[in-house]
Formats: C-alpha cells, structure tokens, sequence
C-alpha cells in the first residue's frame, strides 16, 4: 500500500526555505520535493535532514545553484518570456540569449543590472538625450517607460500600440477628442510630428514651423513663396491659426471665423460690430476668407485676387436680398451694361464701397445723398467729390467746369443744386455701368415708378424727354431755348 503512496511536500518552504536539495532529490517546478513508487525515497530525504546539523545550511536566493547564466537556464523559471511575439519585435541580446548582455550574476547568487537607466542601454544604443528638447522620460533614464527590453507584439519593443496608446499613458487624451481631427493624430501616428527621444525644436518637433507642416502639406509650399505671407505663418508657423492635433472647428482652426482673425485684428472686430450697414461676408455669419487668403498672396492685404471687382463677383454674381433692400446681379450688369463707370474699369469696387462694412448707406466709404430728393450740401456728396470736382455742382455759369451745360448754364447745378428739392446724381446716372453714354439711365426710379429719361446723345450736347415732358436740349456751344 505505501508503494503506491503518492504526495508533494515542500519540506523548506516553512523550515529552511533557502536549503539546497540533493541532485538525487527529484523536484516538480514549484519546488516541491515529489515522492512516488516507494517509500524509500521517504525514508532517504528524512535521514538527509536528520544527518543536516541544523543551522549550517547556507542562505541561498532563488537563483543558487544555477550552473551557467544563459537563456535556456533563465526560461526555466521565466517561462513568460520564453515565446517569442508573433508579428512583434524582439530586442537583440534577447533574441540571441545573451541575457547577461544587461544583467548580471552577483556573488550573492542574485542578478542585478549592470547599468542605471539610460546608461545601460547607450552600452549599446547612440544617447538620445543630446540635443535641446529631450522627452522627460529620456531624460530620466526611464526606457522602460515605452520600451520592453526583452520583447513585444509591437514594432520597436513599444509597450503599446498605436504609439498614440503609449503617448496618452502620460499625456492628456483630451487633446484628440474634438470634433476635427488631424489625420495623423487620428492614426495614432504622434511620431509623425513628434520625435520620441530628442529634438533640437520645441516639443520635440522633427521640424520647426510651417516646415513640419509643410512634410504633408506639401501644396502649400508653391503658395508661400507668393509675394506677400501671412504674418502669422512668418512669425509663429501654421499653429498660429490651426490645432495640430484637433478642435471643433473645421480645418482644425483654434476658434471659429471671424473670431479667430479678430485676435490679431482687433480694430476690425470693433469696426464692424459698431457699422450701421455691416457687410454680409464678414459680419457675425460670415467670414473674412470670402475676400481673403488666409495663407499667402501675390498682392497686398492677402485679397483672393488682384482686382477687388474679381473678389467682389464671386458673391455678387446673382441677384442677393438684404436686410435694406436688395443687390443687382453685378457681374450680369456689367455684362450687358458696357459702359463702365472709372472704378469699374480699374475694377476697384473698394473706391467707392468699404468692404468691410460702413455707417454710409450701401457701404460707401463717404456721404451720399439715399433719397431722391435731397437738399444741396458739399458734404453730403463727399464720396463723388473724392474724385469730380465740386465746383460742376456750385458754379451757375461755366465753360469748363461741366460738359453738361447750355451755353454757360450749368446743368448740374440747376438739377442738382437746390436747397429744397435737389435731385441725386444716382436719378440720372447709373453710377455702375449703362448701355448709353455718360453714365445716362434709361430710366429714373421715382417712387414705384421707372421714369423713362429717352436721353439722346448729340454731336455737342444732348436731349431728354423725361416722363410725359417735353423734350428738353442743350449745347455746350449756344444756349438752346427749349419750351
């Protein structure tokens, strides 16, 4: 019966836990002492310990007797390690079982490693704490925060993947979880902008300013070598305006248009929320990138084209109602209207209109008279006086002040130049574009009514017959009597 006697104890683990047992001794690996077929290895193992004087056993750590220090002997116990990664990375000294590459047998029978930190790994690795930026871990010592010095399912002995896993270890997460999010922070690729170890730049960038950018984005590089930059690339790079990793706004833009541009522009901000007719592309719904280029542009002031005409049709191509009425379909207007007005032929809408909005009704940048009927005040017709001469509206009689006289009657004056119903000079001229020449409408706007002018154009001045009056003419030469 006791032949068929079958146990495991562990006879040092509550006595002598460091004893050494006899090669004769056969162990299961958890260092239980195993007994089977006989009992006469029962009774071999306690006349050993009887015979032991106690107290003459040396103290010896899990590691005593352990004959040679190679990676057949380490799996024996660390059998965790002893599979290799499928699709992973295994570091090299580990790889060739060279295990006392970085660790080391002590006399007291225990391994240490045979460098600190970061030190034992520049044994063989080039140091990565060298240039101006080092990452807080490198600069610590701290490898092993990322890295497995043994093996890993991941590229590179990382301890996680994607990279950004082990970014976000350590840095806030919060920072990916916006609504826009950058491409690479979306695929985890923080190594796409960020060096692991060291950089010469701030925060570890593998380039400085709009060239890190500029790695990817690669279409920008032919628009900033245009003639004129935005300041804000020049002086701070592309995240002067946008978040590299993510927000809620798109593009990833730090605050969302026009708001953003107001902090650096600040004037325009004030500008255009005090304006009594503000301009629907940059008021509180628009956005100044409908005129401008936010990046670079070959002309001043960073405007989407050179002519501010071009700009301005982009919008101005179809008929738009606003809170004061409604807008022509410009661009259509000029079309069929081939007599320009001079701001028209230079395409400088901007002479006469503030595109950024103006306390002047239909955003002129100067006083112009809104009714039809108005009286006659220099000041009041301060935009047109920025460019005719005053003196057609305030001289009765001249030879060179106006062509649109009768003799030496000025015309002008006697439309425009009176103190209880003078007349704008929008009744007769289209101050945009007409078929006819001088500017001349085929029909003034009187209340709900279009007043056909029937302007004609003479050899040395002209006639109209406006309404239901009669014909009306004048010469430049000789005065004409009219009924």
């Amino acid at each position: 019966m006791l032949g068929s006697l079958s146990f495991s104890i562990s006879p040092f683990r509550s006595m002598r836990s460091n004893v050494r047992f006899p090669r004769f001794c056969p162990q299961h690996n958890h260092g239980k002492f195993f007994c089977s077929s006989s009992v006469s290895w029962m009774v071999i193992f306690i006349g050993f310990c009887l015979l032991m004087p106690s107290g003459s056993l040396p103290a010896a750590p899990g590691h005593a007797g352990l004959q040679q220090a190679d990676a057949k002997a380490c799996f024996n116990c660390h059998k965790d390690l002893a599979a290799p990664p499928v699709n992973g990375s295994v570091h090299l000294p580990f790889a060739s079982g060279e295990c006392t590459t970085c660790h080391e047998l002590k006399e007291d029978n225990t391994f240490k490693i045979v460098n600190t930190g970061g030190v034992l790994c520049y044994m063989c690795h080039e140091p990565k704490n060298t240039k101006a930026v080092v990452h807080g871990p490198v600069a610590s010592g701290d490898c092993t925060l990322c890295h497995s010095p043994h093996q890993s399912p991941n590229p590179k002995l990382l301890l996680a993947s994607p990279v950004s896993k082990l970014c976000f270890a350590c840095h806030d997460e919060a920072m990916a979880k916006h609504k826009f999010v950058h491409v690479p922070v979306a695929g985890g690729e923080c190594l796409s902008c960020h060096d692991p170890h060291e950089s010469p730049y701030a925060k570890q960038l593998v380039q400085e300013g709009k060239n890190l950018c500029l790695m990817c984005h690669a279409d920008m590089e032919e628009q900033l070598k245009k003639k004129h930059v935005h300041a804000v690339i020049e002086m701070v790079g592309c995240t002067g305006c946008h978040s590299p990793h993510s927000t809620d706004n798109k593009h990833q833009l730090l605050k969302a248009l026009p708001d953003l541009c107001y902090g650096c522009h600040s004037d325009k901000e004030e500008y255009v929320k005090q304006v009594k007719y503000p301009h629907g592309a940059v008021d509180a719904k628009g956005s100044c990138v409908t005129c401008h280029n936010p990046h670079a542009s070959d002309f001043d002031k960073l405007p989407k084209a050179k002519e501010n005409m071009d700009i301005c049709l982009t919008c101005h191509n179809r008929v738009r109602k606003t809170s004061h009425g409604y807008v022509l379909n410009m661009k259509k207007w000029f079309m069929d209207n081939p007599e320009h007005h001079g701001p028209i032929l230079t395409g400088d809408c901007a002479v006469c209109h503030n595109p950024h909005g103006s306390n002047y009704w239909r955003m002129l940048r100067k006083a112009f008279p809104s009714t039809f009927y108005t009286p006659f005040k220099v000041e009041e017709y301060s935009l047109c006086f920025d460019c005719h001469d005053k003196e057609l509206a305030l001289e009765k009689r001249t030879s060179s002040a106006t062509g649109f006289r009768n003799g030496d009657k000025n015309l002008h004056y006697v439309h425009v130049n009176d103190p209880r119903k003078g007349r704008r000079c929008v009744v007769c001229h289209n101050i945009h574009a007409t078929k006819g020449p001088r500017h001349i409408r085929e029909s003034a706007k009187f209340g709900n009514w279009e007043i056909p002018i029937h302007f004609e154009n003479l050899e040395n001045g002209g006639r109209c017959a406006p309404g239901c009056h009669f014909p009306r003419a004048y010469n430049r030469s000789e005065d004409v009597k009219n009924r």
